[in-house]
């Protein structure tokens, strides 16, 4: 079926052709997306674009800055309602990037892949990675510190934690999870009892006090 434009009324230019870059990648599912295609879906010249985005790298910049602004608001409004201990807390979190991943995988898969963007040139999105990125590093360390997880490396704990969540996301983004014989009505269900296996077996890992 071919792609119809869909004529663009005055408002919030820039946030227009955000959203419609997401839904042109939804619709088609090309990661690469045209400027000029994406100003056609919207009904404007194809000049009017490049005022905002002078190229694709731009767009899908902002494309990655804002779904990242929604996970990390996300991330914390679900921190502030999780249970004091740091497990239950690890768990929460990595429920909210599975549960994000899901619900959004089309912002998922282009905010993962790296070669759309200058993830370094942004403004926002380090500082937006780094949060979660923190939020993570402190849950983890106060399991270690309270004796609920291994003692080790806190780096490549946080790593092997955000790992697990990630990569329980992409096989469903990708399309992997029916060769696990996992129902299509069990998905979320199951991504997150998966990592609560893991993140229970780690907790029971840890060493015996001294």
């Amino acid at each position: 079926m071919p792609l119809t434009p869909r004529p663009y009324h005055h408002g919030n230019l820039r946030q227009a052709l955000i959203d419609m870059a997401v839904t042109v990648a939804e619709e088609t599912g090309k990661d690469i997306i045209s400027v000029r295609e994406v100003a056609r879906r919207l009904g404007v010249s194809s000049g009017a674009p490049f005022r905002h985005f002078p190229d694709r790298e731009s767009l899908m910049t902002a494309v990655a800055e804002e779904a990242l602004v929604r996970l990390r608001l996300r991330v914390e409004r679900d921190q502030l309602d999780a249970p004091a201990d740091p497990i239950a807390r690890l768990k929460a979190l990595g429920r909210t990037f599975i549960q994000w991943a899901l619900h959004n995988p089309t912002q998922f898969r282009l905010v993962s892949s790296r070669r759309l963007f200058e993830f370094d040139r942004s403004a926002s999105l380090p500082v937006h990675f780094d949060a979660v990125r923190q939020i993570t590093m402190d849950l983890v360390e106060q399991a270690q510190l309270a004796g609920l997880l291994p003692a080790g490396s806190l780096p490549e704990m946080a790593l092997a934690l955000r790992a697990l969540a990630y990569g329980l996301a992409r096989m469903q983004v990708d399309g992997q999870l029916p060769q696990w014989r996992v129902d299509t009505s069990e998905t979320e269900r199951t991504l997150i009892a998966a990592l609560d296996l893991i993140v229970d077996g780690l907790s029971r890992a840890r060493p015996a006090p001294s």
